[in-house]
């Protein structure tokens, strides 16, 4: 049985949000204190944005909370993604190993709005425009902007890739503490692709990119039928393409068929921000019995695998888990929270670093085409042997670090397999079993894991 304790969060944001809704449905006393004005009033203005896609590990606790089919209405379902080289050819890339397998694009706003409005119902009270000034573990004690000092029986920091409990960790743990930020060198802008004759103007199903190496653009679609539009560029581009006439040759060179269904893109490049990408790594996500952290504040990572989010509630999840299994004993909770969530969050980091450069440059090589041929062909002659690792990471449980562990193994099967291969079709299916059955799966058994995809029920 859980001790009610008195728990401040930093950070309403969507961890944030979602660990108050789980802790007060606990019956814990919860604070949550964000350094933004409330997004859900009409003068808001800022915040980062990128869509977003719901997978497995995201999933799971908005199912165990009953919040999923709330979510869900506010989702549209990506089976795929559609790749688009500069004469306007599209190829088709199926994520999953059928159709009834699907990631969920979300705008971040409105799941942000939603999360918050759910945490206000279960009795949280979040206070607005009040950053942490000091956090004192020695007291338990927090004090933040427009707001007398509180104690506290555990602090979570959510608030984010510029977290100040990052830094307040930091700062008490001094040369026991490993902190680290990898900018990427590549930043962001997110434009709009609008309606086209009342409808969606490219096929709604599918993730959209269009590939130029060091650079790309990406479309999600949105429930009114348009697409979030997000053009990736080196840092120091967006300075380069920065008048009317470089930034309309950029588009017309790079991306011409884009442009024609993109009448506003010269407004929205000069009005919307220029986002920061980059990784962050803090070792360690936890102080003794009493702080951690979550989502973006312990593992900011770049968005490419679309699992920043996912990350964090999954971090969520864990706690929530840990909990049950340990009541009342957050020392332990932590501990065992900081060893695995830990590997698991440097390893989705790498694994989202390795799909930048994957979706920068290789979806337009045939070779990396043919290779994702054969793998979609292995998931659907042995789905309850093979998994590519794109399923593993989106449609199961299994922890990313295990993930990236099996992934190398199978990259060294698909290699053997690929070798001199024409086509799909000249897969010599035999022989592909084989390698899975003396290679793969001993790997799973070995672990006692399961391929199978996640159940939402």
């Amino acid at each position: 049985m859980e001790t009610k304790k008195k728990i401040i969060i930093a950070g309403a944001g969507l961890v944030g949000s979602l660990l108050a809704i789980a802790l007060k449905k606990r019956g814990h006393e919860v604070l949550v204190f964000e350094k933004r004005s409330d997004m859900r009033r009409a003068d808001y203005v800022g915040g980062k944005s990128i869509n977003l896609i719901i997978t497995a590990k995201g999933m799971r606790p908005l199912v165990n909370l009953k919040l999923w089919d709330t979510v869900r209405a506010i989702t549209s379902p990506v089976v795929g993604r559609s790749m688009h080289s500069k004469t306007g050819e599209e190829t088709f890339q199926p994520y999953g190993k059928d159709p009834s397998e699907c990631n969920y694009s979300v705008s971040r706003a409105d799941l942000n709005r939603l999360l918050m409005t759910e945490a206000e119902k279960t009795g949280v009270h979040i206070t607005f425009n009040s950053s942490l000034v000091e956090l004192d573990l020695k007291t338990r004690t927090a004090h933040f902007e427009n707001s007398a000092p509180l104690s506290y029986d555990l602090f979570y920091g959510a608030d984010g890739t510029g977290s100040a409990t990052r830094q307040a960790l930091i700062r008490a743990l001094g040369d026991q503490a490993e902190y680290k930020v990898e900018p990427l060198g590549t930043d962001y802008k997110e434009l709009t692709l609008p309606l086209k004759n009342n409808t969606w103007a490219m096929n709604k199903d599918a993730l959209h990119i269009w590939p130029r190496g060091n650079h790309m653009l990406m479309g999600l679609p949105n429930q009114d039928g348009t697409f979030t539009m997000t053009l990736y560029m080196p840092k120091d581009w967006f300075e380069k393409f920065n008048t009317p006439a470089a930034l309309e040759e950029y588009f017309k060179t790079n991306y011409p068929d884009a442009l024609a269904l993109m009448p506003d893109y010269q407004a929205e490049y000069q009005a919307n921000h220029q986002g920061f990408l980059g990784i962050v790594r803090m070792r360690p996500w936890v102080y003794q019995d009493q702080v951690a952290l979550l989502g973006d504040s312990a593992h900011a990572m770049v968005p490419f695998f679309g699992q920043g989010m996912n990350s964090g509630f999954s971090d969520v999840q864990f706690l929530l888990d840990q909990m049950d299994q340990h009541p009342n004993d957050y020392r332990t909770i932590f501990e065992h929270y900081n060893d695995v969530q830990k590997l698991s969050g440097d390893a989705m980091a790498d694994m989202s670093l390795e799909n930048f450069y994957e979706m920068c440059d290789k979806v337009g090589d045939q070779h990396f085409l043919l290779r994702k041929k054969v793998e979609n062909k292995m998931e659907q002659a042995f789905p309850h042997k093979f998994r590519s690792r794109y399923g593993l990471v989106t449609y199961t449980l299994i922890p990313y670090h295990l993930v990236k562990e099996v992934g190398v193994i199978q990259d060294q099967v698909l290699d053997d397999l690929c070798q001199d291969l024409k086509g799909p079709d000249d897969l010599d299916m035999a022989r592909a079993e084989k390698l899975v059955d003396e290679k793969i799966v001993p790997w799973f058994k070995a672990r006692q894991l399961s391929s199978e995809r996640y159940n939402l029920r």
